[in-house]
């Protein structure tokens, strides 16, 4: 865990991962310095032409989606965990609570051969290309929306496992009966 961590970290926060993040549209901030598994990660350069840098745009909010990703302690082996904290989203790939439903975020479904950038540019890819829509700016000054908690998060994670029976792909689909 930790030699692996430690490893992106470097990667992540050196001035070639600094400029990597900016040219592919993200960036990633370490929440606790003491603690390598917590994340702020900003998703940028977002399609302008997109449902989403539409909604942006009319709220009058930046072009950047922020996530909060923890790293479990079996990492790589365990998925991350990773929710959204702001703007508030609807729709698509994103719950009520700002959980997010994507494969990579199962058990079944997560690669441990995955780093943590192309795990944000895959996000940002289902969030920019999918349906997911603005539903309100939240606390624009601290940049966050109140009802987004990590427990509300990962009671949608749960919902989206669960029906998802750990990440079975061949059950996507089914969560247009689930409620958060």
């Amino acid at each position: 865990y930790m030699r692996r961590v430690t490893g992106e970290a470097k990667k992540l926060l050196c001035e070639a991962g600094i400029e990597d993040g900016k040219r592919e549209g993200y960036s990633f901030k370490l929440l606790d310095r003491k603690n390598l598994s917590k994340w702020a990660v900003r998703i940028t350069d977002l399609n302008p032409d997109g449902k989403l840098a539409k909604g942006l745009a009319k709220m009058k909010l930046e072009n950047s989606i922020d996530l909060e990703m923890t790293l479990p302690d079996n990492y790589p082996l365990g998925h991350p965990f990773v929710r959204v904290t702001y703007p508030q989203l609807r729709g698509g790939y994103v719950f009520e609570r700002g959980g997010i439903c994507f494969e990579p975020l199962t058990a079944k479904g997560w690669s441990p051969s995955m780093q943590l950038p192309n795990l944000a540019i895959a996000i940002k890819g289902i969030l920019d290309y999918g349906d997911v829509a603005v539903a309100g700016e939240g606390n624009r000054a601290a940049r966050i929306v109140p009802h987004y908690t990590e427990e509300g998060a990962r009671k949608d994670a749960k919902v989206i496992s669960d029906a998802h029976q750990g990440g079975d792909s061949r059950t996507y689909g089914s969560l247009r009966h689930y409620r958060s």
